[in-house]
Parts: C-alpha cells; sequence; structure tokens
C-alpha cells in the first residue's frame, strides 16, 4: 500500500514544482514589462520637458527680434513717408512757379479801361475794349488756362455791354426808318427805348434831340 502513497507524492511535488517554476517566470516576466513602461514614461517625460523647456527659449527670444524688424519697418516707414512729402512739396512748388505767368501790360490795361467804362454806363465802349482785350489774350503766348482764366474773369461783363448795345442799335435803326418815312411819333418811342437801355448812346441821344426839332417840340 505505500508504494502507490510514494508515487503519488512524487508526481504531486514535481507538480507543485513545476506550477511554482512558471509562476516565478509570469512574475518576472510581468517585472521586467513594467519596468520597461516606466522607462518608456519616464523617457517620454523627460523629451517633453527638453522641447518645452527650448521653445521657452525661443519664445522669449522671439518678441526682441519682432520688436526690432518692427522698429526697422516703422523706420523705413518714416523715411519713405518724408521722402514722399518732400517730393510732393517740391513738385508743387514747381507747378506754383510754372502757373505763374507774367501778364502783358497791354492786356491788364485794356481789362481795366473796359471795367471803367462799363461802371460808368459807356456800354459802347466797354464792348469794344473788352473785344480788344480778348484779341490781345489770345494772340499773346500765355497758356491756354491762363488765357482762359482772363477771359472768364471780364466775360459777362463783355456779354451783357454787347447784348445792350445790340438792342439799343435794333431801337436806333428802326427810328431812323421810321423818322424817313416820317412816322415821327413812332420813331421818337424807338429812341426813347434804345436810350432807356443805354442812356449814353450818342447817336440815339443826338437824333433824339433832332427829332424833337422836327416834331416842333423844341
Amino acid at each position: 500500500m505505500k508504494g502507490p502513497y510514494i508515487m503519488s507524492n512524487l508526481i504531486y511535488n514535481l507538480s507543485n514544482k513545476k506550477n511554482s517554476s512558471k509562476n516565478k517566470k509570469e512574475t518576472f516576466t510581468s517585472i521586467l514589462s513594467m519596468f520597461l513602461i516606466l522607462t518608456l514614461i519616464f523617457t517620454f517625460v523627460l523629451t517633453i520637458i527638453f522641447f518645452t523647456g527650448g521653445c521657452k527659449k525661443k519664445v522669449q527670444e522671439l518678441p526682441e527680434e519682432v520688436i526690432s524688424a518692427e522698429t526697422a519697418t516703422e523706420q523705413a516707414t518714416e523715411k519713405s513717408t518724408e521722402s514722399i512729402a518732400e517730393s510732393a512739396s517740391e513738385s508743387a512748388s514747381e507747378s506754383a512757379t510754372e502757373s505763374t505767368e507774367e501778364i502783358p501790360e497791354e492786356i491788364l490795361e485794356f481789362i481795366e479801361k473796359a471795367d471803367k467804362y462799363y461802371l460808368n454806363g459807356d456800354y459802347g465802349l466797354a464792348r469794344s475794349t473788352y473785344r480788344k482785350a480778348e484779341i490781345a489774350i489770345n494772340n499773346s503766348e500765355l497758356s491756354d488756362d491762363t488765357k482762359q482764366e482772363l477771359i472768364d474773369s471780364f466775360y459777362l461783363k463783355y456779354k451783357k455791354s454787347k447784348d445792350i448795345v445790340d438792342s439799343a442799335s435794333m431801337h436806333y435803326g428802326n427810328a431812323m426808318q421810321l423818322i424817313y418815312e416820317t412816322r415821327y411819333e413812332e420813331a421818337k418811342k424807338e429812341l426813347e427805348s434804345a436810350l432807356a437801355l443805354y442812356p449814353k448812346y450818342a447817336e440815339a441821344i443826338e437824333a433824339y434831340e433832332n427829332l424833337k426839332v422836327l416834331m416842333g417840340l423844341q
């Protein structure tokens, strides 16, 4: 009876030894795996710290570079602005110098005389003198812009003088025809209309005085 019992004990002991050895191997494998995992984690942490520190240094250094770049850009912009302003100022000065033209004395005298005639009601003389000024301006060597400015300065007075003289001349011409036809009363009204427009119309004044003599009014 002891033989089978001994054999069973041997088999049990061998089985326990195998299990124990297997457990030891598994434990060792687990420890080794944990070690490797910890090593990887540690390495990863060190890598992050290294790169983070480097980035911080770069971030700290970057503003100085940016500031210097911005300063250089601002200085360049200021210089460029000053240069443009100086160029514009010089161009304006040159343009102003070029546009300043000396008006011939003859033209100025014509305009001055015509203005005086216009103010005094001498529309015939004003019209003819403005016309002389216009011809002198167009025949001068002045620039087109200056010519136009001068003509524009008296154009309205010139036109009004011309219109008044033309209308008064029409009434005067009608009166002369009526006098020829011995239609004195009608002629008298035409001359009065002419003188109402142009009181200093010399020919109309003379014709009116002669007509009054013919009509026995004087």
